[in-house]
């Protein structure tokens, strides 16, 4: 059983779920449960209580396997045309499932950190700095649960205390600029003065840090363009790990996405899962529903055929390329021996005439000296160029288990320190300096075993401006820029940003907060048809001709499929940001649906 914070997952009978659909539990009485008169009396009803907010965080629709939808409607990923999935079309509802979980799930955490806070103040068995870690701690979660609320909805309805009624539940909605100043700034601010940089017991792992309320105050000054501020508290961090290494990036890249290497020196801010619990548990089902700690977002990536999984997420045509082509090795690096292409690449897709294997298989399947057919699970046809690796057990298993549900222990790393060095680059270079995010930029490619931005420019005086895909566009050569602010933030946001977080749950709010999904999406269409006209397929169709050959970077056969055509139809300024749900407009009078 691996060392990680153990999560508490059944409440007293407080900590009901905080949506409208809970509201009648207010009205209800139970004599053999736990009420606030038995309840938190004592340090181990607040530990289980903590224990409990934390494992909020292991919900689907916070860090476990419906964040595929935020993958889904970026660029980075596409996915088969028979799932006809409400987010690969932008299409969404305010029914949709996903868009109701985010929102009470992120109120879950929310309600259970009220709580902490409520009673914390009531109690006075603990002395004051102890009572001021817990606080911490609970302010520090709400104050992320309401970043992603804020980010996904563009507002929140803000609950700052326990609701004690039904009356307390009627909020208006509130916009992000509002959420930001009134609830996140102030409880990050609370939590980064008071938490630890780093906890002294190994049984603390996962528990909120100084390192991580930074980062997040300095990501939310990020998202709000104030780039002074995002300088700063990142660089707090940078500081801290470059003075006395409380952060470092792991030398081998994979060491982020596999069970072997949690809570790593690039770990800022982490979710624990494990499959050792409750052994036979569906992935997709637990917390509240059957205390399991695993998550199934695995089923999402692995293939189809042979590996447990559904495809539901494939690269885009667009990232594999980035990854393939444009990551570019650098040969001197002793870490890529061995590898035909990057550390990212290996760690992040399995691709067609690629590095290694996939679940203990070839890439591709080939006939022996005997005769005997060796298959792939990887399975690249039907358009597949490739498949997602990250947060699967590719390297270790013969196939996810689909039999409950691709269950997986993989921790889910919500931030890590590459992440910090790539938006402190960001605002470093809205500011105008430019050597500064050249050098960070630089850290995470050099991790990687890829040409550093630097060494290009100083044998040349320029760089290649790697996302403008060569082979959709029929490119001989990338084409050379200038290190200017504008073509070193184009790299930062096309290239470096969706290499180095691909599938991270990062890309789709990315492109939101700089305002490009539309040139984006025009784009990759274009570059899709561009694809289709070069692998001879027909005007209106898919198919790409059985007398055409397989073509380095994609290796596409059978179809071209079609990931950006019905995005770019649906998208318009309303779909940046999600509905609040109907249910919830329906229960309160004082919200209304933002879009």
């Amino acid at each position: 059983m691996k060392t990680k914070i153990k999560y508490m997952l059944l409440l007293p009978l407080l900590a009901f779920m905080f949506s409208s659909c809970e509201n009648d539990l207010l009205n209800l009485s139970n004599p053999s449960a736990l009420t606030s008169d038995s309840y938190w009396k004592t340090k181990d009803d607040f530990n289980k209580a903590l224990n409990s907010m934390y494992g909020a965080l292991q919900l689907p629709a916070i860090a476990g396997s419906s964040i595929i939808n935020d993958m889904q409607r970026s660029d980075e990923a596409g996915t088969e045309t028979w799932y006809n999935t409400e987010f690969a079309q932008l299409k969404w509802s305010d029914a949709n499932q996903y868009v109701i979980d985010r929102w009470s799930h992120a109120y879950i955490g929310i309600f259970r950190a009220n709580q902490i806070l409520n009673y914390i103040d009531k109690t006075t068995i603990f002395t004051e700095d102890e009572a001021n870690l817990i606080k911490a701690q609970a302010k520090f979660l709400r104050a992320f649960e309401y970043f992603i609320l804020s980010y996904t909805y563009g507002g929140a309805v803000i609950h700052d205390v326990m609701p004690q009624s039904t009356d307390d539940m009627q909020k208006p909605f509130e916009n992000k600029d509002v959420v930001v100043a009134k609830m996140i700034i102030p409880d990050l601010e609370y939590a980064m003065s008071i938490l630890p940089k780093k906890w002294a017991n190994s049984s603390d792992l996962g528990r909120f840090t100084w390192g991580a309320a930074n980062t997040l105050l300095g990501k939310t000054y990020l998202y709000q363009k104030d780039w002074t501020n995002a300088q700063k508290y990142l660089g707090y961090v940078i500081k801290e790990a470059e003075d006395n290494n409380l952060y470092s990036l792991v030398p081998n890249y994979m060491d982020n996405f596999t069970v072997d290497h949690e809570f790593n020196s690039e770990s800022v801010l982490e979710v624990a899962f494990s499959d050792n619990f409750k052994p036979g548990t569906s992935g997709n089902n637990h917390d509240e529903k059957t205390s399991s700690e695993a998550t199934s977002i695995a089923s999402a990536f692995a293939s189809i055929t042979g590996a447990g999984g559904y495809n539901t997420v494939l690269p885009s045509y667009w990232i594999q390329e980035l990854f393939v082509s444009a990551d570019t090795v650098d040969r001197s690096n002793p870490i890529n021996t061995g590898f035909k292409y990057s550390q990212r690449t290996f760690a992040t897709i399995a691709v067609e005439r690629g590095d290694g294997d996939y679940y203990k298989a070839p890439l591709v399947a080939y006939v022996d000296a005997s005769g005997k057919t060796i298959t792939s699970k990887a399975n690249f046809s039907y358009g597949q160029g490739s498949k997602v690796k990250k947060w699967t057990s590719w390297d270790r298993k013969e196939s996810e288990d689909a039999s409950t549900n691709c269950r997986s222990g993989i921790n889910f790393r919500v931030i890590r320190y590459a992440d910090v060095l790539l938006m402190y680059a960001e605002a470093c270079l809205e500011l105008n300096d430019v050597n500064t995010a050249i050098k960070y930029i630089d850290k995470v490619r050099s991790r990687a075993g890829v040409v550093t931005l630097q060494s290009f420019i100083d044998n040349t005086g320029s760089f290649p401006r790697l996302d403008k895909s060569k082979f959709a566009n029929a490119l001989a050569s990338y084409e050379n820029v200038a290190p200017t602010k504008e073509n070193v933030l184009t790299h930062l946001r096309m290239v470096e940003r969706p290499l180095e977080l691909a599938f991270e749950g990062q890309r789709w709010y990315d492109l939101v907060r700089w305002g490009i999904i539309q040139n984006t999406f025009t784009e990759r269409l274009a570059e899709e048809n561009n694809i289709r006209t070069i692998l001879g397929v027909a005007a209106g169709t898919e198919a790409i001709p059985s007398t055409q050959p397989k073509i380095y970077p994609l290796y596409l056969n059978q179809r071209v499929r079609p990931d950006f055509g019905k995005k770019l139809t649906n998208y318009n300024s309303t779909r940046d940001y999600l509905p609040v749900p109907s249910v919830e407009v329906q229960t309160n009078k004082l919200l209304n649906s933002n879009n």
